[in-house]
């Protein structure tokens, strides 16, 4: 939930989802769109990793917005996948169900990384307590359209599809080389591509609008 002049707004997650606070985005927009804005402008943001610069705050953001076209030129590869990202992370597509809301702190343990995140939901993994059983992460995993996370949409902790092909589904990384973020933009460019898709054939969702900077 965020506050914006005093008043409390449900974040677009919770929104799409007609409030159930165990709503979660399955893509964050902040982290990929930090580690593009230090890697396409880090003569500006020289300062690099999770806890280095551009830091969340409505001074930063004004600054990112006056000057996007200088930091983030669109003639580059990597931010035209992110744009496309932008626009696809504001749609159903990129909201899921969480079991319990403790799964949320997913953001703080791995980035919000999905690979890591499903890979702890199976067997003795950090989440798997939310479960209690393989077979309930695999019922979740359908009831929320989730298998495009794996290969072949054959759920199981080994099928699952690392962030990016250099790494294993149990790892997570805070991306710095363009060849890897842009890896990264394409990979979740296209599952939410197929989760729209798969969404839009019960009936479910529609186009809301772009939020880079309202999480």
């Amino acid at each position: 939930m965020v506050v914006k002049n005093g008043v409390k707004k449900n974040d677009l997650d919770v929104v799409w989802l007609d409030g159930d606070l165990h709503a979660d985005t399955i893509f964050s927009v902040w982290f990929p769109l930090k580690m593009s804005l230090q890697c396409v402008a880090g003569d500006t943001f020289s300062y690099q990793g999770m806890r280095g610069t551009p830091h969340k705050g409505i001074d930063c953001y004004n600054g990112i917005i006056e000057n996007i076209d200088r930091y983030l030129p669109f003639e580059n590869v990597l931010v035209k996948e992110l744009y496309q990202f932008a626009e696809l992370s504001s749609t159903r597509a990129n909201v899921m169900r969480l079991p319990e809301r403790q799964m949320q702190r997913r953001g703080i343990f791995y980035r919000d990384q999905m690979p890591k995140t499903l890979y702890e939901c199976f067997g003795r993994g950090r989440f798997n307590k939310y479960f209690g059983s393989d077979e309930s992460v695999t019922r979740w995993i359908e009831e929320e359209d989730l298998e495009m996370f794996f290969e072949d949409n054959s759920i199981s902790r080994d099928n699952i599809k690392p962030l990016i092909p250099r790494m294993q589904a149990s790892e997570t990384e805070w991306l710095k080389e363009s060849k890897d973020i842009l890896e990264m933009l394409v990979q979740y460019n296209k599952i939410l591509l197929q989760r729209s898709e798969a969404l839009q054939a019960k009936g479910v969702g529609e186009f809301y609008g772009v939020y880079l900077f309202d999480e």
